[in-house]
Formats: structure tokens, C-alpha cells, sequence
């Protein structure tokens, strides 16, 4: 039986004829929203998307049976058509450990070798004696300790430094890290870290999770590194607790509101380091990701249960 398989993806030819080759069965058609044939879209029964499927293209799809896309968080692409629908959706989970977690330790080298102040120097041609420190030694809070929350673990300690975490629940401690704990245990993690690094689902039990209580809890010389919960804290909040310096900046990655807008107070916030969502770009993307979806191809074609399936409840 063939499977209509719409690539709602820029799959470059190589992986694409790969597909094609191990599903000759399947019709698979790489298209764009602008070219793909609204007629031909009736008998969709899959789509591989890297953006969220409008619920007008959804509506267009009633065979549509199931949704993978190319994150590993997949709330945003939990629309209403598709949470109504008895469609599948599964993520691309346990494939970005290396690359957030690069990035993470990359922020907290920058700020402990105070490269910022270093650039800002040389704009004005300024020879300043700065104080950098070592990361040995210091405490990196970890809040939300799934796939990259481990492999940051793991650079941390190999550093030197002192690890703690969170996570949604109790499960054995990895070797890592020294002390991991439940959501009941944050407000001790933020007491001690030198590095807070935000890595939570951004889903509706987290948003603002993090309220004036926990920031205050912060050492004022401490560092907040935001990376996926970009609705973990309020905005305004955020912004008052870095005007006021409850602790010493952050370096922020994940937003409420993407692209930043122009009008943000973050942009001018001189204790703040703005990344555009660049945390979890790599240029291995396709060989990360494309097997995931394979295996969850042949699952569906064979009517296996699939990976990484999604409570649609829940958002993860």
C-alpha cells in the first residue's frame, strides 16, 4: 500500500533520493506550502515540517494521520486542528545534546573570561584591565536536566565545575552531576550556582516558572543563560531584575515574543547578551536528523508505534 508523505522540508537531493530509495513504496513529494497541489494534499496521511502547519493547510489534509517535525520541543506545533484531530505528532528529541550544550559552555566561558567587556574595549580603543575567572571550581545550576541537560553536565564537570540540577521528575542521578533534584529543589540550586542555565520545555507548565522570588534567590554575581524557555520568565520581570542587578547579567537565547522586537528593554540592557535563536543551529542538521524521521517512517509504513510520540495534554 503506498503512503502519501508530504516533505514540508528544504531536503537537499542526497537525503532525499536516500528516502526515496529506502521507501520505494512511499510517495514522497518535497514541496513547498506555494507549489504543493491542494488536490493531491486530500490524501497526505504524513508531513515532516521544520515550521508549524497552519491549521488551514491542516484542514485541507483529512487523511492527514501524522506530524513529525525537525525540533525536539514541539509544542508551538500543537495548534487546535491538530490537537482536535487523532493525529500523531512525534519530535526529533535526543538529537541536540551536543550542539545546546556547546553553546551553554561556550556563554559561560565568555562571561567568566569577560570577552564582552573585552569587545567593548576594542570598539573604543581602550586598554582595560579586566578580572576574568576560572570556571573551576563554580557551581553550574542546570534547570530542566533531560538530553542537553546531561551532555552540559558532563562538560561542566569535566571542567571542574560543581553540578546541580532540576527535573520534572525524580529519576537516578547520572554520575555527572552532584546533586539533581524536583522542582522543590530550585530555589536551593539558584542560592548556589554561579551559572543558571535555563534548558526547559517550553511548554505551559513552565511558563513563568521563574518569578521575582526565584531571581532574588540568585547570587548577585551569578549568570543567567536562557536557551529554550523563552516564556520560563516574564519579560518585564526580567528586565527589572537586570536594571536593578539582582545578579550580575544573562545571556538570553529563547523569547516570549520571536524575533525580539525592536522595542524590547533587553536590547539596551548593558548586563544582557541577545543570541537570535541560534543555540540549537548546527551544520550536521540533516545527518542528526534525518534518521530519526526514517525510523518513524518505516514505523508508520509498517504500523508500528512510533518514537518519540507526543501527549498532545501535555506538550511533550
Amino acid at each position: 500500500m503506498s503512503h502519501r508523505i508530504w516533505l514540508r522540508v528544504n531536503l537537499p537531493e542526497k537525503e532525499l533520493s536516500t528516502l526515496q530509495q529506502k521507501f520505494p513504496t512511499s510517495e514522497l513529494c518535497r514541496a513547498d506550502d506555494a507549489s504543493v497541489n491542494a488536490a493531491w494534499l486530500q490524501q497526505v496521511e504524513a508531513v515532516f515540517t521544520e515550521d508549524v502547519l497552519p491549521d488551514e493547510l491542516v484542514r485541507q489534509m483529512p487523511s492527514l494521520k501524522w506530524l513529525h517535525v525537525t525540533r525536539g520541543g514541539v509544542n508551538a506545533y500543537l495548534t487546535p486542528t491538530i490537537k482536535a484531530r487523532p493525529i500523531q505528532v512525534t519530535g526529533s528529541k535526543g538529537i541536540h545534546g551536543t550542539v545546546f550544550s556547546e553553546f551553554a559552555l561556550a556563554c559561560i566561558l565568555m562571561l567568566a573570561k569577560q570577552l564582552p567587556e573585552c569587545i567593548e574595549a576594542q570598539k573604543h580603543k581602550r586598554w582595560q584591565k579586566l578580572a576574568p575567572f576560572e570556571v573551576e571550581g563554580k557551581t553550574i545550576g542546570i534547570v530542566g536536566l533531560g538530553t542537553v541537560g546531561v551532555a552540559l553536565a558532563r562538560k561542566a564537570k569535566a571542567l571542574g565545575m560543581r553540578v546541580l540540577a532540576t527535573k520534572r521528575t525524580a529519576t537516578a542521578k547520572p554520575d555527572c552531576v552532584d546533586e539533581l533534584g524536583t522542582p522543590d529543589f530550585l530555589l536551593q540550586l539558584l542560592a548556589q550556582s554561579d551559572f543558571v542555565v535555563l534548558l526547559l520545555a517550553s511548554v505551559p507548565t513552565t511558563f513563568n516558572i521563574i518569578g521575582e522570588k526565584e531571581l532574588r534567590k540568585m547570587k548577585p554575581s551569578a549568570y543567567l543563560i536562557n536557551l529554550t524557555g523563552g516564556r520560563a520568565i516574564e519579560e518585564a520581570l526580567l528586565v527589572r531584575a537586570l536594571k536593578e542587578q539582582w545578579f550580575a547579567g544573562a545571556v538570553l537565547d529563547a523569547f516570549a515574543r520571536q524575533p525580539l522586537p525592536e522595542d524590547s528593554e533587553l536590547w539596551n540592557l548593558p548586563n544582557v547578551i541577545i543570541t537570535p535563536r541560534i543555540a540549537g543551529i548546527t551544520s550536521q542538521k540533516w545527518p542528526a536528523v534525518l534518521p530519526v524521521f526514517a525510523e518513524n517512517l518505516r514505523r508508520f509504513v509498517a504500523g508500528e508505534p512510533l518514537n518519540n510520540l507526543v501527549d498532545k495534554d501535555l506538550g511533550y
